[in-house]
């Protein structure tokens, strides 16, 4: 197993930087890498953390990974990568502050771009395209408190692709008693997606933590995040053991209502709770002077929906979502539900 200079041999577990780019003033934000090189041959995983630097629940889990995984007793490989956003990670961001960009929207980047497409460009190349499978971790960051497991919408449902149907299982097979995808351009356009996806890499994104919910749910969050990465070994085979799972069911939302903030800024109250049936038309929060507590404005549902765990809960400024809602689109058992995937 080779990243850049980086090389483990079966049943080694070896670390080092991937040099990826270099600023104008020579900022270099290598990425740290960990390798892992099963004893027998088989797929390979990616995890990785913090692409959005301020988003850590699974930079903490995939440190402890770091420290249980044996690569003696594994089949295939596993790649590591506590932090790819070196830049927004230092400065407790989301994206790269030297030009303004999100590294995770760029791929398979640009090797004469700026430093985030240089870094995009990079760690596409070299990491993403070797996997099979890629567990990309995120989280509310700051502003809000997120659990769910994100994939992408399918083209056609009836008919889903190879792909499709791996990372349906992946999804499920990741632990989390609810997951979501958005439907097309929700949030603008999908070529980073296509670009992972293109390379024939299965990828599933984690949303998990964050926000207020940080104090009280981290070690939880942590905990949770690091047993989907050890169910989604499982499911590739990389490893054996039964999977662990909040319950039997997974609740599949079609997460096609977002909220907006209007133009006015303020205090963000959410008057809906997680799980709860939002009728089109109800309000579902309230903006209000943070100093007065006068009524600014009042965000409206736009359709019957069931509220995703999302959402701000401090002052809001510019513009950003306050809230996801999304209508039930299937029902899977864990009991009934093959989970593994082959390569």
């Amino acid at each position: 197993m080779r990243v850049g200079n980086l090389e483990a041999r079966p049943g080694e577990h070896r670390f080092g930087y991937l040099e990826v780019a270099k600023g104008r003033s020579g900022l270099s934000p290598d990425i740290p890498v960990h390798l892992f090189a099963g004893a027998e041959p088989g797929p390979t995983l990616l995890v990785q953390g913090a692409i959005h630097g301020g988003e850590i629940i699974g930079s903490i889990a995939i440190l402890n990974l770091v420290q249980k995984l044996d690569p003696s007793r594994m089949r295939g490989n596993v790649i590591a990568v506590p932090v790819v956003n070196r830049i927004g990670f230092e400065l407790g961001e989301r994206g790269v502050r030297a030009d303004g960009k999100d590294i995770s929207r760029l791929f398979p980047g640009k090797a004469r771009g700026s430093i985030s497409d240089q870094i995009a460009y990079r760690y596409f190349h070299e990491v993403i395209v070797q996997a099979n499978v890629k567990v990309d971790f995120h989280a509310g960051a700051r502003t809000a408190y997120e659990r769910y497991v994100l994939f992408g919408a399918e083209d056609d449902p009836q008919n889903p692709t190879e792909l499709e149907l791996k990372r349906r299982k992946l999804v499920v097979a990741f632990g989390l008693d609810q997951a979501a995808f958005f439907p097309p351009n929700t949030f603008g356009n999908n070529s980073a997606k296509e670009a992972v996806e293109g390379a024939g890499v299965v990828q599933i994104t984690l949303e998990l933590g964050g926000g207020t919910g940080w104090v009280k749910n981290g070690a939880e969050n942590v905990a949770v995040a690091e047993r989907g990465i050890w169910n989604v070994m499982k499911s590739m085979r990389i490893i054996d053991g039964d999977f662990e799972a909040d319950g039997p069911l997974c609740t599949v939302y079609n997460a096609g209502v977002v909220i907006w903030k209007p133009d006015v800024d303020g205090l963000f109250i959410r008057q809906r709770a997680f799980g709860e049936h939002v009728k089109a038309g109800e309000v579902y929060g309230t903006l209000v002077d943070p100093y007065t507590g006068d009524l600014r404005a009042q965000l409206l549902n736009t359709k019957d929906a069931i509220v995703i765990p999302s959402g701000q809960e401090w002052p809001t400024i510019g513009a950003t979502s306050v809230g996801i809602l999304g209508q039930i689109d299937r029902i899977e058992d864990r009991r009934t539900m093959d989970l593994y995937v082959s390569f």
